[in-house]
């Protein structure tokens, strides 16, 4: 009995299995202990043809996957364009396709490829300008299959093989986790040579418009689900409120606040802190509305006014504690920023790389991930049980861990310790603080127990330094808050599934050092994290430079 080829395929740890290695020069099976050795320091640069290696019958079935690089990562981010007020503005909405357009052809000039060299697309859905078989009709849409047409007829007279060649298109649907979760998938597509695809280059694409939708059809679109599970189980209709995902969570906020020593304060801190990354990314919502509308009451200047311009800006608190409220324990500075906004991950393996001779040693590659699942919705389904009837338990939270336990044990059992950058998912600051504590950040063996005793911690370091004018080093500080440093969903933008890849291009970006005015010191490797429903999905990744 061979391991399951659905399990990711650098999960080398089970009872049954032992896993060795073919070197793809020799042929010699490599012990699994050594490989392992070789998956936690990669920039070796060793060219291995892996396989799974069963202990019976020692025989080697297949190949495990090659070594896959992020070569191209790029995102954009816009305020929405209400199309009730277009025409009084003179102006017209974004259509989703053209902003994928955009976006993959910057991601292939970036990777130094063509949409030629594509194998693949990975696509997620969205609320606004939802497609059947999304990936297919984007694939059209932006005219992939025709060039191959095109391509077969202008070569059909030299070329031994009538075919255009091929794409393979998929769609896949995990909600807000769905960056990740296609990160990874675009990952096995290529890693897994043992295949039929051949897959050497893969593009991940997502993108949406909500930003752009009218109030009621935003809540309405995003509401229905919620609604028709509530009305499958037979329950109350007062068991899930408009906005259905606001309450979700917010009963969830309840939950850790009754449960817990979490407070309303450091829920809000999380905010402030979103708020100070975003400010510091010039392309974020945050630091575009800034730039046009300055509260000078939430703005302290650096340093020496006369040699330095710079304004490092965050969202006060009473700020966030007078916005209107949302849900029970959310208002609406605590809510994901709907927006406009698109994104596109190139992802390609090493030994296509090397034959372009466009392989770097600090290239960043995949070497881990995690996916699992949990409940859609929070739903009270044993009213009679007080332990359950807010539809709360322990399982609710438990993908998250699992995603996160599973990244780091296949990554060669690294911990948080290991890690430079974490892009966690925030659509609201509980998603935030549970995230931190999934990670390790917080724990046994940490200074902070819990994520609220971390994020205040952090908020405080903040505050003191805006205060003092001593930003500047605390921005040097690689301890900061190494978290979201685009400012995440809360405060960059959030066009429904797309933002985890904006926390991907921005782990990209720190890895590069292309993070100009909020890098983090020699950034190796990275945790991002995508979360899909209320708690439902949870996809985890891990970076690290090649």
């Amino acid at each position: 009995m061979y391991c399951s080829k659905a399990t990711h395929p650098r999960w080398f740890s089970t009872a049954r299995h032992v896993f060795a290695i073919a070197d793809g020069d020799t042929g010699r099976l490599i012990p699994s202990s050594v490989y392992s050795k070789l998956t936690q320091n990669r920039s070796g640069g060793g060219d291995f043809s892996r396989g799974w290696y069963h202990h019976d019958s020692n025989q080697c079935s297949g190949q495990l996957p090659r070594e896959v690089a992020v070569v191209g990562a790029k995102s954009l981010v816009r305020e929405g364009i209400r199309r009730d007020r277009e025409l009084a503005r003179g102006q017209v909405a974004p259509r989703k396709t053209a902003m994928i357009r955009e976006v993959l052809e910057s991601a292939l000039e970036q990777a130094g490829l063509t949409s030629m060299d594509l194998d693949g697309v990975v696509a997620l859905p969205s609320l606004n300008e939802n497609h059947f078989m999304e990936a297919h009709y984007q694939a059209t849409a932006l005219g992939l299959f025709a060039e191959r047409e095109e391509d077969r007829i202008r070569n059909d007279a030299s070329s031994e093989s009538p075919l255009p060649r091929p794409l393979l298109c998929r769609t896949l649907d995990t909600g807000g986790a769905g960056p990740v979760s296609a990160l990874l998938e675009a990952e096995r597509m290529i890693s897994s040579s043992s295949n039929n695809e051949g897959s050497e280059v893969v593009a991940v694409i997502a993108a949406d418009t909500v930003g752009s939708m009218t109030g009621g059809h935003f809540l309405n679109a995003a509401d229905n689900v919620f609604f028709e599970l509530r009305d499958e189980l037979g329950l109350p209709e007062e068991s899930v409120a408009s906005p259905a995902i606001p309450h979700g969570y917010s009963r969830i906020t309840e939950h850790q606040l009754s449960t817990t020593s979490l407070t309303r304060e450091q829920l809000r801190m999380v905010v402030s802190l979103e708020s100070f990354h975003a400010g510091l990314h010039p392309e974020s919502l945050q630091s575009k509305s800034s730039r046009t509308e300055t509260n000078t009451s939430d703005n302290h200047s650096i340093g020496d006014a006369e040699r330095r311009k710079d304004i490092y800006s965050y969202t006060t608190l009473e700020k966030i504690r007078t916005s209107p409220s949302v849900a029970p324990n959310l208002s609406l500075l605590e809510c994901a920023r709907r927006a406009d906004g698109a994104a596109c991950l190139i992802l390609a393996s090493d030994r296509f790389l090397k034959r372009r001779n466009l392989w770097k040693a600090d290239i960043p590659t995949i070497i881990g991930g995690g996916e699992f699942s949990g409940p859609l919705y929070p739903l009270g389904t044993h009213q009679d049980d007080p332990q359950t009837a807010d539809g709360i338990t322990d399982f609710t939270y438990l993908s998250c861990q699992q995603a996160m336990d599973h990244a780091y044990a296949s990554a060669g059992n690294l911990t948080a310790n290991d890690i430079d950058y974490f892009g966690l998912y925030d659509c609201f600051p509980i998603c935030l603080i549970r995230a931190i504590e999934a990670c390790g950040l917080v724990g046994e063996g940490s200074e902070c127990k819990t994520g609220g005793d971390y994020v205040e911690k952090q908020y405080t370091r903040m505050l003191k330094a805006m205060r003092d004018g001593t930003v500047d080093t605390l921005l040097l500080d690689r301890t900061f808050f190494p978290i979201n440093t685009h400012g995440g969903l809360l405060c960059f933008g959030a066009p429904w599934e797309v933002p985890a890849m904006f926390g991907i291009v921005e782990a990209v970006d720190q890895i590069a050092d292309q993070s100009s005015g909020r890098s983090i010191h020699n950034c190796r490797r990275a945790v991002v994290y995508g979360n899909g429903g209320v708690l439902s999905a949870s996809a985890v990744a891990i970076l690290a430079a090649g």
